[in-house]
């Protein structure tokens, strides 16, 4: 199965952080340009899956309108040292690439700590307002912060949930195999935790390969919750229904002088460790009511002695 594995740049791993009781203010500091080969998305973007088609809206904007908002980012340490981590605007970096600039307006954000995830992840859920965040980017934050060693109740306050249930839901990705997760990456506002999670039965009921035709239907066709739990219903019915086929273990070709006749075939039944003997034959009138006579003996030694 799955699991999430992000790059991350060298930060302390801290276990027993102080809740988050109160977010920074977002602070507002001279608006400097900084070359696009010097930014990086922060680990604790809240925005994870970006599709072609948004980053290619962007940059349509952006070459319209120039740049509006300016980008948040804060000073990386260890392997990012010299570097710029992004904590918004990572949309607008891709799209910028696409367009061949060379730098962009971001402010280096005073409130960002970055040996404090959890208030990362909060500050950058705010900061990415232009957007709403997927369930597919929550479950990416939510398994990078359980890596780190958060808690719970800590994990919620930063994501803003007000219950646990969202929280186990989202797990379900994690769960996902590769094809159907890179199905869901590439349409994340289609698959919620819930499609997520129905998917996810859909493996262990069907097997992968009828999964995956499943979440292409569920895409194809924008399937509600509802339609898509009656798909995965008819699809397990269909298969309780087919029968196993019988395996063959021996075979043996009829032939009159040089010319196919017939067949003998003896298979394994399914679910049984009986055996089926089957024969086919095109014979003459008069080979054929001898040949009959023959086996209508044998049947009644099968009556009598098996």
């Amino acid at each position: 199965m799955l699991g999430f594995a992000f790059a991350s740049p060298n930060l302390p791993r801290w276990r027993h952080d102080p809740p988050v009781e109160e977010i920074p203010a977002m602070s507002e500091t001279t608006i400097q340009k900084i070359p696009l080969d010097l930014l990086l998305p922060s680990p604790y973007n809240a925005r994870r899956f970006r599709t072609e088609a948004r980053i290619q809206e962007i940059a349509q904007s952006l070459a319209t309108h120039q740049q509006r908002e300016a980008l948040r980012v804060y000073p990386g340490e260890g392997e990012a040292q010299g570097k710029y981590l992004m904590v918004s605007g990572v949309t607008r970096y891709l799209a910028a690439k696409t367009l061949g600039w060379t730098t962009l307006d971001a402010i280096v954000d005073p409130a960002l700590n970055p040996h404090d995830p959890l208030t990362l992840v909060s500050l950058s859920r705010i900061y990415n307002d232009t957007a709403q965040e997927t369930d597919m980017d929550r479950a990416a934050l939510v398994a990078d912060l359980e890596a780190q060693g958060y808690g719970k109740h800590e994990i919620m306050r930063a994501m803003g949930f007000n219950t646990p249930n969202k929280l186990y839901k989202l797990r379900a990705f994690k769960e996902l195999p590769r094809a159907i997760f890179d199905i869901a990456a590439q349409h994340p506002k289609k698959v919620s935790a819930e499609f997520a999670d129905i998917l996810k039965k859909a493996v262990s009921q069907l097997g992968e390969n009828k999964a995956v035709l499943l979440a292409e239907e569920l895409i194809a066709k924008n399937l509600s919750k509802s339609k898509l739990i009656k798909r995965l219903w008819a699809e397990c019915r269909k298969m309780a229904n087919q029968p196993t086929r019988s395996t063959k273990e021996r075979s043996a070709v009829i032939n009159r002088g040089d010319v196919k006749v017939g067949d003998l075939r003896i298979t394994r039944r399914p679910g049984s460790d009986d055996k089926k003997v089957k024969l086919e034959v095109s014979l003459p009138a008069d080979a054929a009511r001898s040949l009959y006579a023959e086996l209508e003996i044998l049947c009644q030694r099968v009556q009598e002695e098996w």
